[in-house]
């Protein structure tokens, strides 16, 4: 069984939101501790820097938020021009905060497992919203 493009888009953004709610999770308190794979404390030591916090919003939802938006957007048809766009330049923006993200976390000297997952990702998004 072979998944179309937009069930990939779907099924990649669910990843993606799951893996930023959990970090939105732990920086609101919700959870105590975070898991990180691979880095040990990095996760912890990013979701609480400064930088993650843009506006004072933890940064773990308003990533979850735009794949949140990408999923929902994979469902409605892409007859409308709107919809095309819209997916697109989400997930372009998506691909951008995460490079940013990066960039951050490489001055902190920590990272994240999470927010590198989603920046492994990224691109992989991009190029499905622009093929859906």
């Amino acid at each position: 069984m072979r998944l179309s493009v937009r069930s990939w888009l779907i099924l990649l953004s669910a990843v993606s939101a799951a893996a930023m709610l959990y970090v939105g999770a732990y920086q609101i308190r919700a959870i105590e501790h975070m898991s990180c794979p691979l880095l040990k404390g990095g996760c912890e030591a990013v979701a609480d820097a400064p930088f993650a916090r843009p506006g004072g919003i933890p940064d773990g939802f308003i990533a979850a938020g735009m794949y949140a938006a990408l999923i929902a957007l994979a469902f409605v048809s892409p007859v409308h021009g709107w919809v095309r766009y819209s997916l697109r330049t989400i997930a372009v923006v998506a691909g951008i905060a995460n490079v940013m993200g990066i960039r951050d976390m490489a001055q902190l000297g920590a990272w994240c497992f999470y927010c590198l997952l989603t920046t492994v990702l990224a691109p992989v998004l991009v190029w499905l919203a622009f093929l859906v």
